[in-house]
């Protein structure tokens, strides 16, 4: 169970790094669909590209012994959580249309149930007990 969420943790933070890399480098090309916003978009899209970069770094790091680092795997599952609210939320009041935030929904309830199944619960209590 443990090395299925080293490999859950580092997947999901390859796809979040490369994902970030694109909202810093081309984050004109990242917006499409969104060409209607305000000119300032680009740049907060920069910005959230830089929040995944530090996460992803720091996921990764933790993925190496995930029950000494479960805080990070909590803060996955948490930000994955908020990412789907999200895209579910803007989908719903049709802030986004599905076809631009879909992917986003079904990759972050992927990742939930994921990092949910591979979930240490007996050895993270346990840790924190003794």
């Amino acid at each position: 169970m443990i090395k299925g969420l080293k490999v859950t943790m580092v997947l999901w933070s390859a796809i979040g790094g490369l994902t970030a890399l694109g909202y810093i480098f081309v984050p004109q090309q990242m917006l499409t669909g969104l060409e209607k916003g305000p000119a300032y978009l680009p740049y907060f899209l920069m910005l959230i590209g830089n929040a995944w970069i530090g996460c992803s770094v720091f996921v990764i790091i933790a993925a190496r012994d995930p029950l000494k680092h479960i805080m990070w795997v909590q803060a996955a599952i948490a930000w994955s959580f908020l990412d789907l609210i999200t895209a579910a939320y803007g989908i719903i009041r049709e802030i986004v249309p599905f076809s631009q935030a879909g992917l986003v929904l079904i990759i972050n309830l992927v990742f939930i149930v994921a990092f949910l199944v591979l979930y240490p619960w007996r050895k993270a209590f346990v840790e924190k007990t003794i």
